[in-house]
């Protein structure tokens, strides 16, 4: 469970996950689901730890590894750094 460090109540980017979080949006049409989730994992590390569903659109989530965004039907909705990194 993450500890309180920020007493003063600041709002400072991050999170309490563990490593880099990296959310995706799937397009179906260029990419299955499965597909993605698989080269995610396999090809740029950490771990798959969330799928919203088989629909277009929807999401993957990704804790730690490298950003896969770069990937034909893979899209990077948001980054959530460690805090502290």
């Amino acid at each position: 469970m993450p500890a309180v460090t920020n007493t003063n109540a600041a709002v400072v980017a991050g999170n309490g996950l563990g490593p880099k979080t990296f959310v995706y949006a799937v397009a179906t049409g260029t990419i299955t689901m499965a597909d993605a989730a698989s080269t995610i994992q396999n090809s740029f590390g950490g771990t798959v730890a969330a799928v919203e569903g088989t629909a277009d659109g929807n999401h993957i989530v990704q804790q730690g590894g490298s950003d896969a965004s770069g990937t034909s039907g893979i899209t990077l909705v948001v980054t959530f750094d460690q805090n502290p990194a």
